[in-house]
C-alpha cells in the first residue's frame, strides 16, 4: 500500500532544516473526515505477538499495536471487522468514517484496525539494522494476522464471530493474500487497489500516469508536459542551460551531472510529483492542472511551467529550495523509520520501483530513472547482498508464492481505478474466481473506496462502494 520512489529535501535557506517529501511508493493512510462527531469509542491496546512464528526455538516477542471500536456491535455471534494497516502508522480515524465504518454501522460489527510489524509502534526491534529486519516479510505479517485472529475468537463473545478483512494497497494484497492462505479464519476480505504482482522494472506505473493526463487533459496537456521535460533534458547539456534548470527548479546546488543517481533524484523530482497528482487524483484534480498549463499560472515557458507545477504541488516555500544529492537519499533510508522498513521491503520481496517507461511517454527521456538506481539504494542502506541478481530472485519468490495474476481465492472484492498507477500490478479486467468480482472504475484512483463519500466522487464511484457493502452483508446472512 500501496505508492514514485524518491525522497524530495527542500531546504529553506543555510540555516533550516531540510524538510522531507516522502514519495507515493510508501502509501500514508490519512483517516476520512468523519461525516458526524466522532464518538469517543476507539481505544487502543497491544497484543503480544512471537518474533517469529515458524522458528519453535525463538521466544522473542514483541508487542503489536492495534485500536478497536466497539460503537455498533450487538453482541455474540455479530461479525468482525478488521482494517488492515500497511507500511503507516494506525490512526482511529478509519474506525470512525470509511466504507469499512459503514459496513460495520449495517451489520451490527465490531471495527478492529492492525497495525503492521515494524511500522508505527509495533516494533520488534528498536534498531532496524538489516540483521533485524529480516523478519519484516509477508509470510510473518499473515502470521501475525492469523496469531491476532485466533487469540481474538479465543474470547467466548467473539467465539461464533465470522470475521471480514479490509485492506489498501500493500494491505489489500494482505488481505487477498491472507484469504489464500488462512481461508478457514475470514469469511471474506475486500482488497482496494492492490498491486499483488511483484515487478522489479515497473515501467507501468510512469506509463498510467502519461495516460491519467492525457485522458483527462488532451493532447494539448501532453505535448505542455513533454515539452518541458524534453527542454530540461536539452538544457543539463551546456553550461548556460545547467545554470537555467538551477535557477528555474529552484535548486539549492548545481548538480552532479556526472553522477548517475543524482542525476535519477533530479528526475524523481519531476516524476514524483506528476505520479502523486494521478496516484492521489480526485475526479477533475488533472483537468485543473492541465488548465493551469494551458495559462501562465505555473510558468511562461514548459520548464517552467513543470518546475512551477512542482513547487505548488510539492507546497515549496518561497524561500525554499530542493536539494537533490543521492547521498542525502541514502542517509535518510539509513535512519529509523517506516520509510527504511518499506524499502527493505521493496528490496526483498515486492520492487515496484517506477522506472523510466521505453514506451513514447512523456517520462521515456528520465533514463536515469532505472532499476540500478533504485537498487544501488538497496545495497548503500542495507547491504551489498541485495543486488539486481537478489532482488529480482526474491520478488520472482513472492509471485511463484501468491500466483501473481492468477490468484485462486474465494470471498475476495477486488476493486481498482482505472486511472490509479497500481492498478497496472493487479487483476483489473476480469473477475479472480466466482465468489471474487473485480470492479475496475473509471476515473477513479488509488484505495478511492474505503473512504467516505465526497462530492467530487462520480456515480460510478459510489455505486462500488454501496455493491461492496451489499455483497458482504450477503456473506454475513
Amino acid at each position: 500500500m500501496m505508492i514514485a520512489l524518491f525522497l524530495l529535501l527542500g531546504v529553506a535557506s543555510s540555516y533550516a532544516e531540510p524538510r522531507i517529501i516522502e514519495s507515493s511508493i510508501r502509501l500514508e493512510l490519512p483517516p476520512p473526515p468523519a461525516p458526524r462527531s466522532p464518538a469517543r469509542t476507539v481505544y487502543e491496546s497491544y497484543v503480544t505477538m512471537p518474533v517469529d512464528h515458524f522458528d519453535p526455538q525463538n521466544t522473542d516477542t514483541y508487542q503489536m499495536r492495534y485500536m478497536f471500536n466497539p460503537e455498533f456491535w450487538g453482541g455474540p455471534g455479530s461479525p468482525i471487522f478488521i482494517m488492515v494497516g500497511g507500511e503507516w502508522n494506525i490512526a482511529p480515524g478509519w474506525l470512525q468514517a470509511g466504507n469499512m465504518y459503514l459496513m460495520a454501522e449495517e451489520n451490527s460489527g465490531y471495527q478492529v484496525y492492525t497495525e503492521h510489524r515494524y511500522y508505527g509502534r509495533s516494533l520488534p526491534y528498536e534498531e532496524f539494522t538489516t540483521e533485524n529486519l529480516r523478519f519484516l516479510n509477508m509470510d510473518q505479517a499473515l502470521a501475525d494476522l492469523a496469531h491476532f485472529i485466533r487469540d481474538m475468537k479465543s474470547s467466548p463473545m467473539f467465539a461464533d464471530s465470522d470475521v471480514i478483512l479490509y485492506g489498501g494497497s500493500y494491505a489489500a494484497n494482505m488481505v487477498l493474500w491472507f484469504k489464500q492462505r488462512y481461508p478457514h479464519l475470514v469469511l471474506g476480505t475486500v482488497a482496494s487497489s492492490g498491486p499483488i504482482l511483484g515487478k522489479v522494472d515497473f515501467t507501468d506505473y510512469l506509463e498510467v500516469v502519461h495516460e491519467a493526463f492525457h485522458s483527462e487533459g488532451g493532447d494539448q496537456c501532453i505535448s505542455v508536459i513533454r515539452q518541458g521535460i524534453e527542454d530540461t533534458v536539452a538544457a543539463i547539456q551546456t553550461e548556460a542551460g545547467r545554470q537555467t534548470v538551477q535557477e528555474t527548479y529552484r535548486l539549492c546546488e548545481p548538480l552532479k551531472y556526472d553522477s548517475v543517481y543524482d542525476m535519477g533524484y533530479f528526475s524523481g523530482l519531476i516524476s514524483v510529483s506528476f505520479s502523486g497528482s494521478v496516484q492521489y487524483a480526485l475526479p477533475g484534480s488533472l483537468r485543473q492542472i492541465c488548465a493551469n498549463f494551458a495559462t501562465n499560472v505555473y510558468g511562461v515557458t514548459p520548464m517552467q511551467k513543470i518546475a512551477g507545477f512542482i513547487v505548488d504541488y510539492q507546497g515549496l516555500d518561497d524561500e525554499a529550495c530542493w536539494g537533490v544529492e543521492y547521498e542525502s537519499l541514502v542517509s535518510f533510508y539509513r535512519q529509523r523509520s517506516n520509510s527504511r522498513a518499506w524499502y527493505y521491503q521493496t528490496c526483498t520481496e515486492y520492487g515496484f520501483y517506477q522506472t523510466a517507461p521505453r514506451s513514447g511517454t512523456v517520462f521515456d527521456p528520465l533514463t536515469w530513472i532505472s532499476v540500478d538506481y533504485f537498487v544501488n539504494i538497496c545495497k548503500q542502506a542495507f547491504t551489498e547482498r541485495f543486488n539486481e541478481t537478489f532482488v529480482y530472485n526474491a520478488v520472482e519468490r513472492v509471485n511463484a508464492m501468491f500466483g501473481g495474476l492468477q490468484p485462486v481465492v474465494n470471498n475476495t472484492i477486488n476493486i481498482h481505478g482505472n486511472i490509479d498507477p497500481w492498478h497496472a500490478l493487479g487483476v483489473h479486467d476480469r473477475d479472480l474466481t466466482d465468489t471474487s468480482p473485480t470492479y475496475n472504475v473509471p476515473r477513479a484512483s488509488h484505495c478511492f473506496d474505503m473512504g467516505s463519500w465526497r462530492n467530487t466522487d462520480t456515480i460510478q464511484m459510489t455505486n462500488v462502494q454501496q455493491i461492496a457493502r451489499r455483497l458482504v452483508k450477503q456473506w454475513l446472512s
